[in-house]
């Protein structure tokens, strides 16, 4: 009886795992194929600028990045507090070695203000810039005003990459919520993904993707920390 039992209950894991499976094939493949039937997925940053890059990281002392997948000050903020605590207990900034990702809802702080406002990426991400307590229609972090952060005197985007921190942005975030911005707009999503390109802050490297980027720390020994949440 437990041999007969077991053997079912092979058999009902199995089917389970070959429904999620199938599943799964069904729902992303039509998102695989809108994708590179839209935009594709050739990448035209550079890869050797991207693992260059990288490789200093993780020659630095205390090498970190911060994962910055959602909307929200975190990441930008716990830098600080990175730079700040190494500072004290003896690593200058300029030893320090540190990389944020910005992927998923995070890429809108990749943005200057007027790609912001042109599509509404504030209503997109759901993201409330905390100067205002609307909608963003602005970066508030690439050089904050007063009410960005909670607390006074930390470094927004361009203070962060003047201490050194590497900024990454996700490319396949740039082309999936081009398209679906594009479609409801009713625009060419390779216009709306060449406005994304074209309205990156300065310094900041367009990555394949952020997974790309998460993927390669341990080879470089930079360690993860998420910073979607406080």
């Amino acid at each position: 009886m437990i041999k007969n039992h077991n053997h079912s209950r092979r058999e009902f894991l199995g089917s389970v795992a070959a429904g999620t499976a199938a599943g799964l094939a069904m729902i992303t493949s039509p998102i695989e194929a809108k994708i590179k039937d839209s935009l594709g997925f050739d990448f035209k940053g550079s890869y050797g600028d991207l693992d260059a890059g990288l490789k200093h990281i993780g020659k630095m002392q205390h090498p970190i990045a911060y994962d910055v997948s959602q909307a929200n000050w975190w990441g930008f903020i716990w830098s600080n507090v990175y730079y700040m605590t190494n500072d004290e207990t003896g690593t200058p900034n300029g030893d320090l070695g540190v990389i944020n990702v910005l992927r998923h809802h995070g890429i809108i702080f990749s943005f200057k203000d007027e790609v912001i406002e042109k599509y509404k990426l504030g209503e997109v991400m759901g993201y409330k810039d905390p100067t205002t307590g609307s909608f963003a229609v602005k970066n508030p972090y690439i050089d904050p005003q007063p009410g960005a952060f909670p607390l006074p005197g930390l470094a927004g985007i361009n203070g962060l990459m003047e201490k050194g921190t590497m900024v990454c942005v996700c490319n396949m975030a740039y082309k999936v919520y081009s398209g679906k911005i594009a479609e409801k707009m009713g625009l060419k999503p390779e216009d709306v993904y060449s406005d994304f390109v074209n309205g990156k802050l300065p310094g900041i490297h367009l990555a394949p993707s952020g997974v790309w980027v998460l993927g390669r720390l341990a080879e470089n020994n930079i360690g993860y920390i998420d910073s979607s949440v406080g």
